[in-house]
């Protein structure tokens, strides 16, 4: 199987023997999650996003290269929606905590407003990590 050939968002291992090195054009990167034992992770051309160990490359193709900004949008939506979906989730919730904190404390506190931002900032942190571990699957 040549690089070219690898699916959407299907991993194909490649063994060092077949393939000592990457060809031109791939960069390392640290845009990716870290997968455990990989030594190195790198992005090239066709959207390709490959995964170093030590006796092996763990290669997928993704919807979007992150490191352009089109890229990023489409790798966001497709490739890690556990991100945007995150981030929508600890907005909103944050928000309306911070809202109900403000308007339960604000006849009673002398600083409902920081109240209301250290109580959104929690709920905020605290659902957008639960959307995101629900969402990812672990």
């Amino acid at each position: 199987m040549k690089l070219s050939d690898v699916p959407l968002h299907k991993s194909v291992t490649i063994s060092k023997k077949n393939l000592p090195k990457l060809p031109e054009g791939f960069e390392r990167t640290f845009l990716g999650y870290p997968q455990e034992g990989a030594i190195a992770q790198y992005r090239g051309p066709n959207v390709l996003h490959v995964h170093e160990y030590t006796t092996h490359w763990v290669v997928h193709r993704d919807s979007g290269d992150p490191r352009t900004l089109e890229g990023a949008i489409l790798h966001l939506v497709h490739d890690a929606p556990e991100i945007p979906i995150s981030i929508v989730a600890a907005g909103i919730s944050g928000f309306v905590a911070g809202k109900i904190t403000y308007e339960l404390r604000k006849d009673d506190s002398s600083d409902a407003t920081t109240e209301a931002i250290i109580v959104g900032g929690i709920v905020a942190a605290g659902f957008g990590l639960l959307t995101y571990f629900l969402v990812k699957g672990k």
